[in-house]
């Protein structure tokens, strides 16, 4: 249908030069859209700004915002009225109904406005009659904020013209383009019924609410709202036979009217579900050619919107590889609506648009059987090969789809196949370019370095050979040096061995010896606890090990020996009895138990020589762990640890041999050997002391040298040092405190 004398003059108009000379003025342009896409934008929510103010602040815009008022009031005075009405509703047409009066819903042009039937980011669409051939149409009308963009108008009206020269059975007529005060339109043809977006909402809906019994299924009950053959779909099993051949029928009717658009120059670049109708008969119409949103562009619609639109995009599209959008991105769409309506979810589910896009653009779609089962194995390859990533892969034309759709439908073998694995590297190839070129890069390094390696083995051989045998020489060399330190430590484990006999078989149970033999036992100890860790492979060397633990469990038993007579002899002494502030009770049973252990220890001197050292040792170390049991018995634990300070305070220089008292207080060698002095000095002092004439002189000369023994010893440490040897030895022992070896006098029981 050609447009009216009226339309083609208001056609003519926009396309007149002199309509468009405040275009050439620098910043005009952009400064008027700006205010006026402000003043719409405020409109929306409910702030409509002053018109006196503006035209009095902006006077060289003044014959334009005049203008763009009158437009604004002359639609808003159409729109207002059908603002308000029902629009799910569908009530048949007729010219004599009353209810659509011309007074109460407004007219464009030659068409009179019945009700709003949808609204997208390029327009509103309204229910409408052409007055002059007393038809019902569909009119879209270009909304005010894209009416003043230039490039939004010229683009409307060129889309508007595209689909107008289409003319097939499946493609929406477009009757007329026009304008009429400002408002920019275009009428189609009026198809009843529903669009595949809602078909498939009624669909996935039915899908996730079957009913326990026999009653009808609710998609039923909307008689008012679903076509007869939709709602028959709803209402039969989304997994047998019919359906599945029903929705490629569905898909054979797309491709063969976008084939039609093809064959015309026109790509449609948003086919999805709510474009392609659904009337009461089961015919599919297609719809919106060339009106798929564009990301920045001043109309930009919400998010839901755009992801809606992306959503079913071709990769080249969703990355705007403008050069590379060609037909082959319709047949992308197409097997995109086709995966929805076999699957009810979408290829990909994406909620934001950067990660809608990286799945479009890498991610496979995911296998359709792999969602439903029941889909024929024929129809999942016909709509996988539809949604390959590369145009190249995808049907060559629509035509094509539409063939081996129809092969599906008449049961033939279709001509796609499944991608094979030499047509999957390539395509992953393809998507991944990058990777790809650092493979084939790695590869070259690879191949350059193999070459060159064969050439320096012929010189590395020789090199090799050289170094073999030095490295036979130098293992010859290790093996000698090896075998020496081998024999070295044997000779050292049998020079310690000869200590460990000396103190069992010559200092112990020897009187005036216990000190002594506790420094060769410590040292002994200190060997052996490194013979422990030497690695030993061979069967003799792991004997050789079990037989150094047991001796070290035998040196430790007697190091506790020693240490338990040390506080044994500490506790005849009454300095010592004082500072532990022993009860009575307690004093009568410590006499007690001194009392016993020396009979004990001068019974054990009548047995040197008539029983042998171990049987002496055995049994000494036997009345020692009944003894010390009964010590524990007998004090607090707060009473032992201090009779464990005074001790140490009793060894004096030679404390610091015990290694847990050098490693607390970090003793280096310089300090060991001062101290060492200082301990051979301590340790045959009392010797000195005991010619002296009489007992209380050697009394108060033991004082004093106890006082010049630690002034000499803290002068050999330092600060930290002698505040940690303070913590290990504790406050001094008031009284003259006996060191351990000294005779004691019977007084101090």
């Amino acid at each position: 249908m050609k447009p009216t004398p009226e339309e083609s003059g208001s056609e003519e108009r926009l396309n007149e030069p002199g309509s468009e000379e405040w275009l050439n003025e620098p910043g005009r342009e952009d400064k008027l859209n700006d205010l006026l896409l402000d003043y719409v934008e405020a409109c929306e929510v409910g702030l409509e700004p002053d018109r006196e103010s503006l035209l009095a602040e902006y006077p060289d815009l003044r014959d334009d915002l005049v203008a763009f008022f009158a437009a604004r009031d002359e639609i808003e005075r159409l729109a207002g009225p059908m603002r308000g009405r029902v629009r799910t509703t569908a009530r048949p047409f007729s010219g004599n109904d009353a209810s659509f009066s011309e007074s109460e819903l407004g007219q464009l042009g030659d068409f009179q406005l019945i009700r709003e039937i949808g609204r997208g980011g390029m327009g509103i669409v309204y229910e409408a009659e052409q007055l002059t051939l007393r038809r019902r149409v569909a009119l879209k009308v270009l909304p005010f904020a894209s009416s003043l963009d230039p490039r939004q108008l010229q683009r409307f009206k060129n889309e508007a013209a595209a689909a107008a020269h289409l003319r097939h059975e499946n493609i929406v007529a477009v009757h007329a383009v026009g304008s009429d005060r400002g408002v920019h339109f275009y009428a189609m043809q009026f198809v009843e019924g529903q669009s595949l977006a809602a078909l498939i909402a009624e669909l996935r809906q039915s899908s996730q609410a079957k009913p326990a019994t026999g009653s009808p299924h609710p998609s039923a009950l909307a008689v008012d709202t679903t076509v007869p053959h939709a709602r028959q779909s709803t209402e039969r099993s989304t997994s047998g036979a019919a359906h599945f051949d029903w929705i490629a029928g569905l898909g054979l009717q797309a491709a063969l009217a976008l084939e039609h658009a093809h064959q015309t120059g026109v790509v449609h670049r948003d086919v999805k579900p709510a474009n392609l109708l659904l009337d009461p008969t089961g015919q599919l119409w297609v719809t919106d050619f060339g009106l798929a949103q564009i990301a920045g562009d001043s109309a930009l619609t919400v998010t839901g919107e755009l992801l809606g639109t992306l959503r079913y995009a071709s990769p080249e599209q969703a990355l705007g590889r403008r050069g590379l959008v060609d037909h082959r991105s319709d047949i992308y769409s197409l097997g995109a609506t086709l995966f929805e309506l076999l699957t009810l979810v979408p290829p990909f589910d994406g909620r934001e648009r950067n990660e809608l896009i990286r799945q479009i653009a890498e991610d496979p779609a995911p296998a359709l059987r792999s969602l439903q089962r029941a889909i024929p194995e024929s129809l999942d390859t016909i709509v996988s090969k539809a949604l390959r990533k590369e145009p190249s892969e995808r049907y060559a034309t629509a035509q094509e789809l539409a063939e081996d759709l129809q092969r599906f439908l008449d049961r033939r073998p279709i001509l796609a196949r499944p991608p094979g694995i030499a047509e999957q590297f390539r395509s992953w190839a393809r998507r991944h370019p990058a990777m790809v070129l650092t493979f084939t890069v790695a590869m070259t390094l690879i191949t350059v370095g193999s070459v060159v390696t064969a050439i320096l083995l012929g010189a590395e051989r020789e090199r090799t050979r050289a170094e073999q045998h030095r490295a036979q020489e130098a293992y010859l060399g290790e093996r000698k040096r090896a075998q020496e330190a081998e024999t070295r430590l044997a000779l050292a484990r049998r020079a310690v061995d000869e200590l460990m006999r000396l103190s069992e078989e010559e200092l112990a149970n020897r009187p005036g010896m216990e000190l002594l033999r506790k420094r060769v036992l410590r040292t002994a100890l200190s060997f052996y606890q490194e013979f422990l860790v030497e690695p030993r492979d061979d069967l003799a060397g792991r004997a050789e090990l079990l037989e150094t633990t047991g001796r070290v469990e035998r040196i430790l038993a007697d190091l506790a020996v020693c240490r338990l007579t040390t506080r044994f002899y500490l506790l005849c002494q009454q300095a010592v009895i004082d500072d532990l502030q022993l009860s009575g009770t307690q004093r009568a049973q410590v006499n007690e138990l001194t009392t016993r252990v020396g009979k004990e220890w001068k019974d054990s001197l009548r047995d040197i020589g008539l029983t042998s050292p171990a049987e002496r040792a055995a049994r000494t170390l036997a009345q020692a762990r009944v003894n010390e049991r009964e010590l524990l018995a007998v004090l607090t634990g707060a009473q032992l640890a201090r009779l464990e300070q005074i001790g140490r305070q009793s060894e004096g220089p030679s404390a610091f041999r015990d290694p847990e008292v050098a490693a607390a207080i970090g003793l280096t060698t310089e300090q060991r050997e001062r101290i060492r002095v200082i301990e051979d000095d301590a340790a045959f002092g009392w010797m000195r002391a005991a010619a002296q004439a009489s007992h209380g002189a050697s009394a108060m000369a033991s004082q004093e040298k106890k006082r010049s023994l630690d002034e000499r010893l803290l002068e050999v440490l330092d600060k930290d040092q002698a505040n940690k040897w303070r913590e290990v030895v504790g406050k001094p022992v008031r009284g003259v405190l006996i060191p351990f070896g000294a005779p004691i006098s019977t007084s101090n029981h």
